[in-house]
C-alpha cells in the first residue's frame, strides 16, 4: 500500500483513509480505542463536529482498519445518506455481509439523530427542510 492510495475524498464533505496510523490517533484521541482484534469491529462516534465510522475486518485475507469522515456531518445529510448507500451497495454485492450491516445500521442511527445534534451544535436547519409542499393527487384520481 502506497501513500498516496491511503486517503480518497468521496464528496467534498465525505472521504476515507486506511491510514492505521492516523485512524489509531484519532481512536485513542476519542476514548475509542479497542484491545481484541480477534473479531470484526464497527466504531461510529463524534469528534468535533465530524462524523467518523471506523471498520476493522479481522479476516486474515483482508485484515485492517479503513476509517469514514463526514465533515460537518449536521450540514451535510446527504452525504450521510452517501455512506449509507455505499454500505447498502456492498450488502447487494454480498461483500462481507456482518461487517457492512453493522456499518449501515451506525450511519442509519446518526442519520435518525441528526436533528437532535443538529440543536446541540447549535446549526439550523437549513430553510428548504421547513417548507411543507402540499401532496399532489394524479389527475387520474381526482375525477
Amino acid at each position: 500500500m502506497t501513500v498516496e492510495n491511503q486517503f480518497q475524498a468521496i464528496t467534498d464533505n465525505l472521504n476515507t483513509t486506511n491510514n492505521e496510523v492516523e485512524i489509531l490517533d484519532l481512536l485513542v484521541d476519542s476514548n475509542n480505542m479497542f484491545y481484541d482484534y480477534s473479531k470484526n469491529r464497527v466504531i461510529s462516534f463524534i469528534h468535533g463536529r465530524n462524523y467518523h465510522l471506523v471498520l476493522f475486518n479481522a479476516q486474515d485475507n483482508d485484515r485492517g482498519f479503513t476509517m469514514y469522515t463526514v465533515e460537518n456531518f449536521c450540514e451535510y445529510e446527504a452525504d450521510l445518506v452517501m455512506l449509507r448507500n455505499i454500505f447498502a451497495y456492498a450488502i447487494h454485492n454480498g461483500l462481507n455481509n456482518y461487517l457492512m450491516r453493522l456499518a449501515r445500521s451506525k450511519v442509519e442511527d446518526i442519520f435518525y439523530m441528526t436533528d437532535t445534534f443538529r440543536a446541540l451544535f447549535n446549526k439550523p436547519k437549513p430553510i428548504d427542510d421547513y417548507e411543507v409542499q402540499t401532496p399532489r393527487l394524479p389527475s387520474s384520481l381526482t375525477y
